[in-house]
């Protein structure tokens, strides 16, 4: 355990429900917070007794559900911009970056959901939603489903495996971290062959 992870696993020793809800949120805006340690620590804590499992699930959920709509707004309220000063650097024209935004528009909400279980694609997947000005509340609904379910995940895994919440949490993250590169390459080759099935069309 490093030295950050430890003193936040701390924190939420000390604080509990409090800490929980802030380090959540924080972590979804994309702030290096060990998210899945501190849930399955959380778990852990039920399993001894010092915190509630309904409770504990509700703030977990709830911090997870503020941080990813406050990165969705970011994104809708200073996202574009940014993106157009930037897109010349990186050679996306007029035409590209309106394909991304339907595409995703189009497919995004469904991807918040699948995107929480993977460390960096959940933060792009809220901040891009925003930037693509997906339906609101759409995309609000979706991600209370996701919030629910990623957060159930590990904190029942805290309160099961015990003292052995760690070692398995620290495999696991070594298998999604892969996954969502993996996952953010097939959304990117998804795109190419949209941008280029636009661009035939249009000829």
């Amino acid at each position: 355990m490093d030295d950050i992870q430890g003193l936040l696993l701390r924190v939420v020793f000390e604080y509990r429900y409090f800490a929980l809800l802030l380090l959540l949120s924080l972590g979804m805006i994309g702030l290096p917070v060990p998210d899945e340690f501190v849930m399955a620590f959380s778990g852990f804590q039920v399993s001894l007794g010092r915190m509630g499992f309904s409770k504990t699930l509700l703030i977990a959920a709830l911090g997870s559900f503020i941080g990813t709509n406050l990165s969705y707004w970011i994104g809708r309220r200073v996202g574009k911009p940014l993106l157009d000063r930037i897109a010349p650097y990186l050679h996306l024209t007029e035409n590209k970056l309106s394909g991304v935004e339907a595409w995703f528009r189009r497919f995004g909400s469904k991807m918040v959901v699948v995107g929480y279980f993977f460390p960096g694609l959940r933060h792009l997947i809220a901040y891009f939603g925003g930037i693509s000005k997906i339906n609101y509340m759409r995309y609000a609904t979706f991600s209370g489903v996701g919030a629910i379910l990623w957060t159930a995940t590990f904190i029942t895994m805290g309160m099961f495996l015990g003292i052995y919440w760690e070692s398995t949490v620290t495999k696991i993250r070594h298998l999604l971290i892969p996954g969502g590169i993996f996952l953010g390459a097939v959304l990117i080759l998804v795109y190419i062959h949209n941008v280029k099935n636009r661009s035939s069309l249009k000829k």
